[in-house]
């Protein structure tokens, strides 16, 4: 199957990324994220025994890779190194298919597993997580709410995707949905599968599922009916720093007026409420503007830094936008503005910090940092939304999208200058 960007789409893009680039990114040393993937692989205390599902067995064919030499769109990427990296992604921006590149995005070898071939009326989509390269985890759910599949598989690779091993997980808790919303790991065998299960009356239902061997196996650790206190509202972010330590962010829309995170010490059995204070220079923004809480940045159990989006209350548009870093697990934050014109991007790497000092905040407007948020550099205006990976400070790459278009663009400066890629399959 072969999918070629016609020349009006690459016009388009062209123009979308030749917009004039402002103050190029200082010269500073490069930042590789620090404690992404943490060692500590130790099981949460005083969890029931994980039980072993029946494992049902693989039926019909399995999605066909696509051929090779044939392009394809990428939906979503993800690099672990300067050259190697993972992507989801197919024809006609699709998102069935996993790929993994060793030349910085340039080829592509299809690693798809062997996840069977959904009906035609019945398509499906891909989230995973990737570690490095050679480790990753792939859940397929349902494209559309509404069809609630027997089960899923969870696919786990420890060799780049040559060979592929599942766990399932049981969905007869559904009745109305059970889409995958977020597969998190904290290390090679400690994870977390979060499911949409349906809304209602202010409510946003999920059940969380985890593992504890690597993916071999998953329990349901909470759900609706065991609650946990985070079924309400829409979920922004939700990662996990180590076996015991999760945080969590969400956004009311308004009908809480107090921002807030959610942090576990239990594995994500039971969830606090830590209410965000406002900051001293605006003490009435909660009076005033409908905040929700973003992006999740992790460097430690007790490190975080996570972004406030505010809405004025009577136009819905104009946004005061903050970031708030704590070091003691949420009993105190530090509170700054994020910059003036700064458009805050709602995807999860919106704000996004390498370690405590160098970071980006990623929108239509490209900033950055390097002394934790108190000063950023506005690097460049875009046309498009991105969905971004950076290595480093200078090397990154984004799922481009504008009006329907969407392209594979790559930074070697800090994102002052975009390249396209065509992305297509290699042997």
């Amino acid at each position: 199957m072969k999918h070629q960007f016609a020349f009006a789409r690459l016009a388009l893009l062209a123009l979308l990324l030749s917009v004039t680039a402002c103050t190029p990114p200082p010269a500073t040393p490069t930042a590789t994220p620090a404690a992404v993937v943490p060692s500590d692989t130790s099981a949460p205390p005083d969890l029931p025994p994980l039980t072993v599902p029946p494992t049902p067995e693989l039926t019909g064919p399995a999605i066909q890779r696509l051929a090779v030499n044939s392009a394809f769109d990428v939906t979503f990427i993800r690099m672990v190194s300067q050259e190697d990296g993972w992507a989801i992604g197919g024809a006609n921006k699709a998102s069935d298919h996993v790929f993994l590149t060793w030349d910085g995005g340039l080829t592509w070898r299809d690693v798809t597993p062997p996840e069977p071939a959904p009906a035609a009326d019945a398509p499906v989509a891909a989230l995973g997580f990737f570690k490095d390269a050679a480790t990753a985890w792939v859940v397929y759910g349902p494209a559309f709410a509404g069809t609630i599949p027997p089960f899923l598989f969870v696919w786990r690779t420890s060799d780049g995707g040559a060979t592929w091993q599942y766990g399932t997980v049981d969905t007869s808790i559904a009745s109305e949905a059970f889409s995958p919303w977020y597969l998190v790991f904290s290390d090679s065998q400690n994870g977390w599968l979060m499911v949409y299960l349906g809304a209602g009356m202010m409510h946003n239902y999920v059940a969380l599922f985890a593992t504890h061997d690597g993916g071999a196996t998953w329990t349901d650790i909470l759900d609706p009916f065991t609650d946990g206190g985070i079924q309400s509202f829409s979920k922004t972010d939700f990662v996990f720093v180590d076996a015991q330590t999760g945080w969590l962010t969400r956004d009311s829309n308004g009908v809480d007026p107090i921002p807030h995170v959610f942090r576990t010490t239990d594995g994500g059995v039971t969830w606090t409420r830590l209410d965000l204070p406002a900051p001293p220079q605006a003490s009435n923004l909660f009076a005033d503007y409908y905040c929700g809480t973003y992006t999740i940045n992790r460097f430690s159990p007790a490190s975080v830094i996570v972004a406030v989006k505010c809405e004025d209350i009577a136009t819905l548009e104009t946004q005061l936008n903050f970031q708030y870093a704590t070091t003691d697990g949420g009993a105190t934050w530090q509170i700054v503005r994020l910059p003036e014109g700064y458009t805050f991007n709602a995807s999860n790497d919106g704000l996004f910090y390498f370690d405590p000092n160098y970071g980006f905040a990623l929108g239509r407007n490209i900033y950055q940092t390097t002394d934790g948020g108190q000063n950023w550099t506005l690097i460049k205006q875009v046309a498009w939304d991105g969905q971004f990976s950076f290595y480093n400070m200078n090397l990154g790459w984004a799922v481009a999208r504008s009006d329907g278009a969407i392209a594979l663009v790559k930074t070697t400066n800090g994102g002052a200058k975009w390249e396209i890629i065509n992305p297509h399959v290699r042997p």
